[in-house]
């Protein structure tokens, strides 16, 4: 038999997270069984399971996939000197991902009903913290660096900090998700002047004066 090579392999997987991706955003994670993925992708059983032996497996690989390209993103994001920069350039670039893609917009509408299956399934619940707690490690510890350097006051809890910046991007993919005129460039807009209020240098040097203001 002719050798498969890695080129093709890797488009197979691509075929049926593809697939998946597909039969997740439309029926959602509970309705959706391997026979419709294996229908969707076009595919033999035998095909699918030699590359993937269950949902829990495909779900698993998808959300590796979309951390680690979360994790490039933030990383490239906060390459930079200027706390605010970086901030504006974190939402711009996770914003136009959405914008790009609509396999990221379905994997995003896949990523919500994981949120709900969290409640009630530890396995999944594992899985979705794992998510959550890399790109929080990254902005806390960015944040601290912030404070470190003057950029931010350091009455700041970084971690409650980075868990706003959080919530907002969560707060994006369930409105687009929600609704359809969801204006994500707009949004990205607002978000960033927001952010951009509160942490420029003017907004760092208000805050530090309102605390010597207070009593002791």
């Amino acid at each position: 038999m002719p050798k498969v090579s890695e080129a093709h392999r890797e488009n197979r997987r691509r075929q049926i997270l593809d697939a998946a991706i597909e039969c997740f955003a439309h029926d959602g994670f509970q309705r959706t069984t391997m026979e419709d993925i294996i229908r969707e992708a076009g595919l033999s059983a035998g095909a699918i399971y030699s590359y993937f032996q269950s949902k829990d497996q495909i779900i698993e690989t998808l959300a590796d996939q979309r951390h680690e390209r979360e994790k490039r993103i933030i990383e490239a994001a906060l390459n930079r000197d200027e706390w605010a920069a970086s901030v504006r350039e974190l939402f711009r670039s996770l914003s136009a991902e959405l914008l790009a893609s609509s396999r990221v917009r379905k994997e995003r509408r896949l990523e919500i009903h994981l949120w709900a299956e969290a409640l009630c399934n530890p396995k999944v619940l594992t899985l979705i913290r794992r998510g959550n707690n890399q790109p929080l490690k990254l902005l806390s510890n960015a944040i601290a660096k912030a404070q470190s350097s003057g950029q931010l006051p350091r009455t700041l809890n970084p971690e409650a900090a980075a868990r706003v910046l959080i919530a907002m991007f969560y707060g994006l993919i369930l409105q687009q998700a929600w609704d359809e005129r969801t204006d994500v460039a707009e949004f990205s807009k607002a978000a960033q002047a927001i952010l951009a209020a509160y942490f420029s240098p003017k907004a760092t040097a208000r805050a530090l004066r309102i605390r010597e203001r207070r009593p002791r």
